[in-house]
């Protein structure tokens, strides 16, 4: 520590108590009709096209993966950030939350689960593998379908926690390499 100076980091030891902003993409996954907000996903593999998310095994949505083993995740431009921060504060067993989203339904997967009209993209996925670890199960799945639209914004929703929400405010274009 520098002399005389206040410490540079506060220290925290749990994540409920540290008040940082960390930007992540997020969507609405649906389970059949349900909406649920997640911003706790990722690629994890590339062939075949695999996608994880992690949902708390107390929400309705965890229950409704694990009867249908399958879900989509539509993810909205960030213009749309206050249906999805209200879609994280309805309880699906007691709400119809689709219908309180005002967000109309392009279609349905082969599972029936809904593809929003307003998403810039949307990936149909089949759950092949689960991981519970604390209070979240990691539901791992298999893309079968990519949706994209053609009118795709360039403002992607991010969420950073606490009610807080963004987007992008500059992108770079890197060409790629060649490899000699």
């Amino acid at each position: 520590m520098r002399k005389n100076e206040e410490p540079m980091f506060k220290t925290y030891n749990t994540l409920e108590q540290a008040t940082h902003a960390q930007p992540r993409v997020t969507a609405l996954l649906a389970c059949q009709n349900n909406l649920m907000p997640t911003s706790w996903h990722m690629p994890i593999s590339k062939a075949p096209f695999r996608y994880a998310v992690a949902v708390r095994e107390e929400n309705y949505t965890h229950q409704l993966i694990e009867e249908n083993k399958s879900f989509t995740l539509n993810f909205l431009p960030s213009e749309h950030f206050e249906t999805v921060n209200l879609m994280g504060k309805l309880h699906g067993d007691i709400n119809d939350k689709l219908a309180q989203s005002n967000l109309e339904v392009e279609n349905v997967d082969r599972f029936k689960n809904v593809l929003l009209n307003a998403s810039d993209f949307i990936y149909e996925c089949e759950v092949c593998d689960t991981y519970k670890n604390g209070d979240h199960t990691i539901f791992i799945a298999d893309v079968v379908k990519i949706h994209v639209n053609d009118k795709q914004s360039d403002k992607p929703m991010l969420f950073s926690g606490r009610g807080r929400y963004g987007t992008v405010g500059e992108t770079f274009t890197l060409s790629k390499r060649s490899i000699l």
